[in-house]
Order: C-alpha cells, then sequence, then structure tokens
C-alpha cells in the first residue's frame, strides 16, 4: 500500500478516470518546429513525464490564432491543421504510459507581442500597451470571432488525440483581462458586473463543450490578482460558482503578469511558503461541486497528501518538481520519497525563456539538479560502460558526487575521495540558511545515493598526484572545487573581516551592524540572511547592477526580499579601505565612509587551476569538472558530473 492513500487515489473527471491526483502542470516548451509544431525532442519531455506516472500530462501554451495575437512566438499551433502529425505523435507517447494527455489554450490579449504579431494588441479596454504599442477595445464581432477559435482549437486539439484541454483564464492573458476590474473599463454586456465581465469565459466554455462534448476541459482562474483594486478571493468564488458544472476541473494559481511583482507568487520563489495557493483553493472548493486542482509549490509529497485529506483540493499540479524529476510520483507510489530529487526553487527552468522579461530566449527548459532534463531524446537510458574502468573522482561536492552516481550506475569501479570529513562541499552551507532547505534536501540525496552505490568513499583524504597514481586510476574525474577570492584591499587581513565562504559555520562573529563587499549572488543571497536576523546590512557592488549572475525569475525575487527587509544596497560603488570600524569607498568620485562591525567578503570564487592540472598527468583520461573548471552555479556542477559519468567509457 502507497504511504500516500490520498495522492494515489483515482478521480472520475466525467467518462475518464485519473489514476492518481498528480497533474504535471503546463511548462511550456519553445523549441518547436520554425511552423510551432512539436519535435522528437518536445516529445521525448512527454513521455518521460507520462513513464514517470502523472495522470495528467499538459504539454504547455498552444496559441488559438494568429491573426489576432500571439505573446511568444513559438508555442503548439493549434491554428494550424497542419500540426496535427507531430501533436498525434506527442499524444501517442502520453497515452502509451496510462496517462492523460493535455494542453493549454489561450489567447493573449493585451500580452500580445507586437514583435511578434503586426495586427491591434487587443484587449478588454483601450490602453497604453506594456510593450510600447497601445490596446485596442475589442469589439463584439471580434469578440465572437476569438470565442470561435478556442472552439477551433480545441477540436484540433481533440482531433489529435488531447483528451484535456485547460482554457487559461488567469495571469493576465485575455479572459483573464475581461474579468479584472484593473483591466476592464468596459460599459457594456461584457464591462461592469462580474457577470458580465465574466461573459467571454463562459461563451468559451460553452463553445468548446458544444464543438467537442466528450472533450474534458479545464479552467485555470487566479485565485486572486495579488494587487489592490484586482480581483479578490471572493470574485473569483463567485466566478468558480458560475463555471460549476460546465467545466470539468478547476484550477487554481494566482497573480497577473501586468503586474510583473506577482511573477513571484505565479512561480512561487525560494522565499514564499510551499502551497501558496492551497486556500485560494479550498475557498473555492467549498463553493462548488467540480472537482479543483491546485499549483504553487507543491512537491512535499507530506504536503499534497494532507491538501487532499484536509478537502482542500482534488488534484495537486505539479511543474517544477517534475522537471527536477520526472519520476517522482512513482518514486512515491512505491514508497521511494527519500530519492526523489527535489526542486530546489532556482526558477532557472523558468527564467531561460521567461519573455518578454529576458533579452534573448534559450526556448530550453534545462533544471539545476536534473541534467537530462531537456535532453530526454537524446538521454533516453543509462548506457551500461563499453569497457568498465576504475575511475577516481577527486571532490565530493555536487559535481564529483553526481559524477560518481553516473559512472557507477554505468558499471564504472569508483573511487571517491574528499579531503573533509563529509560530502557536500560547496553547498554544505545550505543546511544553516531557511530558504536553501531544498538545495539541503538535494544534498542528502546526493550522498545517499552515493551510499547505496558501491561507491568506495575516501573522506578525510586530501588527494595528491603522488597518492592517485598508487591507485592506479584508467581515468580521474576532478572536481576540486574553487578557493574565495581575497581582494587587494588595504585592512582585509583585519580581525572583523570575513569570508562569504564558510561565514554561517562562525555566525556568532558578525556584529549588529554589517557591510558586504560585492554584490552578486552570494553576497545578496547572504544579506538576506542577515536581514532577516535582523542586523543591518549595506551591500557594496561595483557594477550598476546588483546579482546579475542569478536567473531572471530569483534575480527579481532575491531583490524584492533585500527591499523587504531593508537592506541598503549600493551600486557603482568600490571599496577603497577596510577600517576597524567600517570601509570607506568610492561612489561617482567622492569618498564615503560606512560604518559597520563585520565586513563580508563576497568577491566570488577563482578555480584551483594548478592544484586540479598537478592531476592530469596521473590516468590516461582526465576530466576536470565543477568550480576548479570555472567558478558558477550548481547547475553546470551537476552537468558537467553527469557529462563526465556518462561518456567516460
Amino acid at each position: 500500500m502507497s504511504p500516500y492513500p490520498q495522492l494515489f487515489q483515482p478521480l472520475r473527471l466525467g467518462r475518464t478516470v485519473l489514476k492518481n491526483r498528480i497533474e504535471a502542470a503546463p511548462v511550456s516548451v519553445s523549441n518547436l518546429t520554425p511552423q510551432a509544431h512539436f519535435t522528437p525532442d518536445n516529445i521525448a519531455i512527454f513521455e518521460r513525464k507520462a513513464k514517470g506516472g502523472a495522470a495528467i500530462i499538459n504539454m504547455g501554451e498552444a496559441r488559438i490564432d494568429l491573426k489576432t495575437g500571439i505573446s511568444h512566438l513559438l508555442c503548439l499551433a493549434l491554428d494550424d491543421p497542419e500540426v496535427m502529425p507531430s501533436l498525434i505523435l506527442a499524444t501517442d507517447a502520453i497515452k502509451r504510459h496510462n496517462a492523460i494527455p493535455a494542453i493549454e489554450i489561450l489567447h493573449p490579449g493585451g500580452r500580445a507581442n507586437p514583435e511578434y504579431y503586426d495586427g491591434p494588441i487587443w484587449a478588454p479596454s483601450d490602453a497604453p500597451g506594456h510593450l510600447g504599442k497601445d490596446y485596442t477595445a475589442l469589439d463584439e464581432e471580434t469578440i465572437n470571432y476569438i470565442v470561435k477559435r478556442f472552439a477551433d482549437a480545441a477540436e484540433i486539439a481533440y482531433l489529435g488525440g488531447v483528451e484535456m484541454v485547460m482554457v487559461h483564464g488567469g495571469h493576465g492573458w485575455l479572459l483573464h483581462e475581461f474579468l479584472s476590474p484593473l483591466n476592464n473599463h468596459r460599459t457594456d454586456k461584457f464591462g461592469g458586473s462580474l457577470e458580465n465581465r465574466a461573459r467571454i469565459s463562459l461563451m468559451v466554455v460553452d463553445a468548446i463543450r458544444s464543438r467537442c462534448p466528450d472533450l474534458l476541459i479545464e479552467f485555470r482562474l487566479s485565485g486572486s490578482e495579488l494587487v489592490e483594486g484586482g480581483l479578490t478571493i471572493e470574485d473569483q468564488v463567485e466566478f468558480a460558482r458560475m463555471l460549476d458544472g460546465k467545466v470539468d476541473l478547476l484550477h487554481v494559481t494566482a497573480g497577473t503578469f501586468h503586474y510583473p511583482e506577482t511573477n513571484q507568487h505565479m512561480v512561487p520563489s525560494m522565499f514564499h511558503p510551499f502551497g501558496v495557493n492551497v486556500e485560494f483553493a479550498a475557498a473555492i472548493k467549498k463553493a462548488v461541486k467540480t472537482p479543483v486542482a491546485v499549483v504553487g509549490g507543491l512537491d512535499d509529497p507530506k504536503l499534497m497528501e494532507q491538501v487532499l485529506a484536509e478537502g482542500k483540493a482534488d488534484v495537486i499540479a505539479v511543474g517544477r518538481s517534475i522537471i527536477a524529476d520526472a519520476q517522482m510520483p512513482c518514486k512515491l507510489i512505491n514508497g521511494r520519497d527519500y530519492d526523489v530529487t527535489p526542486c530546489i526553487r532556482c526558477n532557472n527552468c523558468i527564467s531561460e525563456s521567461f519573455v518578454p522579461y529576458v533579452k534573448y530566449s534559450s526556448r530550453l527548459v534545462r533544471c539545476s539538479v536534473n541534467p537530462v532534463a531537456g535532453r530526454e531524446y537524446t538521454e533516453k537510458d543509462v548506457r551500461p560502460a563499453v569497457s568498465p574502468k576504475k575511475v577516481l573522482v577527486i571532490g565530493g561536492g555536487p559535481a564529483g558526487m553526481e559524477a560518481a552516481i553516473t559512472l557507477a550506475d554505468r558499471g564504472h569501479q569508483v573511487i571517491l575521495a574528499e579531503k573533509s570529513d563529509c560530502l557536500g562541499g560547496a553547498i554544505r552551507f545550505a543546511r544553516h540558511v531557511s530558504f536553501k532547505n531544498k538545495l539541503d534536501q538535494f544534498m542528502q540525496v546526493l550522498i545517499r545515493r552515493v551510499g547505496e552505490r558501491g561507491i568506495t568513499v575516501r573522506l578525510n583524504t586530501a588527494m595528491t598526484p603522488e597518492l592517485a597514481r598508487q591507485i592506479k586510476p584508467d581515468a580521474i574525474v576532478c572536481a576540486i572545487g574553487a578557493s574565495p577570492i581575497v581582494p587587494p584591499i588595504p585592512g582585509v587581513e583585519l580581525e572583523h573581516v570575513v569570508s562569504a565562504v564558510g561565514m554561517h559555520e562562525h555566525m556568532e562573529e558578525i556584529g549588529q551592524n554589517v557591510v558586504i563587499l560585492g554584490g552578486g549572488l552570494v553576497g545578496c543571497e547572504e544579506s538576506i540572511v542577515l536581514g532577516g536576523l535582523g542586523k543591518n546590512v549595506t551591500v557594496l557592488e561595483m557594477k550598476p547592477e546588483l546579482c546579475r549572475d542569478a536567473p531572471y525569475l530569483h534575480h527579481e525575487a532575491v531583490l524584492l526580499e533585500m527591499e523587504r527587509l531593508g537592506v541598503v544596497t549600493q551600486t557603482g560603488t568600490r571599496c577603497t579601505e577596510i577600517l576597524p570600524d567600517g570601509v570607506l569607498a568610492e561612489q561617482s568620485g567622492r569618498e564615503i565612509k560606512i560604518t559597520a562591525d563585520t565586513i563580508i567578503i563576497a568577491a566570488g570564487l577563482a578555480p584551483c587551476l594548478e592544484e586540479a592540472e598537478s592531476f592530469r598527468s596521473c590516468a590516461s583520461e582526465f576530466w576536470k569538472i565543477g568550480d576548479c573548471k570555472q567558478a558558477r552555479n550548481v547547475r553546470l556542477a551537476v552537468h558537467e558530473g553527469y557529462d563526465a559519468g556518462s561518456y567516460i567509457e
């Protein structure tokens, strides 16, 4: 019996029975063909998710009408019958694993991007446009045309094997704009009262139901806009009552793109509580008979089970956590929750293509903790080693552990040497930081996997070339990390100067007034840690912007959290001297003094290049990975570890 009986209880929607209560939420792929059709790479992503055990696999955003607006250059073209071959291949791939294929359909309305679309930016009301082109109020004829195009898109989806369409009526897209008093200022039958503002949404649902009576309909709505004067949960409960019985599943999220600060609730950052939308879902569920799904920071199976057991929702929609580990549902039902790779909420996956906020979209969804994400087509299965080798991995951080695990899975004999008394490397600090608890959990998962695989682990072993030669490895993977950069500032040797690396081991030494030298991701996150402890923190950064080395959504979240905690920031500022009672700095050609009890150096890391290179001649094959190759982040460390482990033959 599963330890999560509620999560793995079937649920009937219409004439369809879901095998469990887990929905793979829509995470769009945007590396489609130029015609906006699915590629084999895209289909492999969906199949991996389906094979992992979720009941519903939502393939992400699809456009309904190129003639009246698109927001992203490439999302599935459900206004083009030629999409059918790739769509059928995708839905077949999902169905063969006993899952329900779904697609999200939307009209962008005022979120249409004039870079990709040359027509009017249609919206409920005339208003200044957010991308430089003013909104044009929709006339009734065009409203009716768009409603028909929703039905046309749903029909193409249905004929292409889709069993559920998610009508997106949240997040600031067209249907949400009509609902929102912030965007809808009409005085006709589509404006004014909530009943009028909901009219177009109900028309869309009725049109799809009439055209495709056997197609399941899921309606996505924002439980609140989280903005003063915007939609409230009371409004959305009333709207949900209008949809009750007309749709098969109500899907509760929150926020609106029209107010970017709500992005952080829409895609919850590591500073948000888990399950941020559960109470919105619970309020809606109390008011309707239609089953309710909830999304938003739900990756802990115990929390999922609790939400279902307490009757606050019927379905748990999971986005990023199934990117981090597509096998999560299968692992949970088989009692292997300890082996689930946790999402660390770094938002790297969503940020890379978060247009129009990022300058250049990568069109890829990549994951810091899952190196296979986005590579499902080429990395289908573990490939046994052609000729098993003795491999020495030097360094027990995330790069070294990932390499060792992957090598062992392929049949190599692995020796993992770590100079300290425990594994974890540069991410061991996470155990001391509340908002990094998922990173700490990831470290524990890696350590457990190392222990399960028969890898020979040598702790307290400061590897040298001489010792490496004695082991006689066929290959060496060097993952020895990096060292903190100590800037050449007068006074840097004073006792009250502390390195950001290792500072969590000595928090009692940090005073009440702190200056952090370095406004990159590390310096900014440490300012949040200290600000959360009630300390007065000032961050000095020489460059004009803070935290530019973070993924876009995490960058935005970090700055908002720093502002909330009252962290003082000074960009374009260079520290010229550290004093016993503070620092001297140069800012716009003038000298300033900032008083402080403690100075924290967050000037970055320098790779241990020479030490790493000393091992190159100790084996016939040599790989250098992680921070000792180039100091950067967890994602690159894990990916390089996986690649070394996968391609040593």
